[in-house]
């Protein structure tokens, strides 16, 4: 691995910025995680045509952060979801939280013009969030992600970080809809049991 390119350098761009997750992190509610680094953003739940979910008449919001085991690590280990209720996407109160090895989660670009991910679970279930910051901040924002995901792509090593990485644009896909018994369209990210089957 290029020593001028790994997770380092990509959180790099957030150091002076405390985000809810690493502040999360601080209080030692992740203990292994304390002083981790993290690499995070805020999403809105989208549907796969990208329209916005309402769960309870507003919009599902999330805080994703990817982080490591220290801060010397060149790679990530995880993945720390906190759950947010908004009523407007400036407005941002944590309240709950779920960490997942990242061998549990496959992460892809859904679309890049919309700036949008799609985080598939270890249970088959697939979820697309829509990147939400300021619009002068959000194209290098997403730039970040596409770097961490292209840093993530490599690792085919079940014994070490596993996460499968497919990346593809909403208007060049060729995927068909997923079957109505494993559909998430209208299925909040909070609604599921994210365990790994047995």
């Amino acid at each position: 691995m290029s020593t001028e390119f790994d997770f380092r350098t990509i959180i790099s761009s957030q150091t002076s910025i405390m985000g809810d997750l690493r502040q999360l992190l601080s209080q030692g509610e992740y203990a292994p995680f304390t002083s981790a680094p993290v690499f995070e953003s805020k999403f809105v739940q989208v549907n796969r045509r990208g329209e916005t979910m309402n769960i309870h008449k507003q919009p599902t919001c999330v805080t994703i952060g990817i982080c490591a085991t220290s801060p010397s690590s060149p790679m990530p280990y995880g993945m720390l979801l906190a759950h947010t209720n908004c009523t407007q996407y400036s407005r941002w109160g944590r309240t709950s939280a779920e960490f997942l090895p990242l061998k549990f989660v496959e992460l892809s670009v859904h679309s890049t013009d919309n700036h949008q991910l799609m985080l598939k679970l270890v249970n088959g279930r697939s979820y697309y969030l829509e990147l939400c910051a300021p619009p002068d901040q959000q194209h290098r924002l997403f730039q970040h992600w596409l770097q961490l995901i292209s840093l993530l792509k490599p690792q085919k090593n079940p014994g070490n970080t596993n996460i499968n990485i497919r990346c593809k644009d909403s208007g060049t896909s060729h995927e068909k809809d997923p079957s109505p018994n494993n559909s998430s369209e209208n299925v909040s990210l909070w609604q599921i049991d994210i365990k790994p089957s047995s």
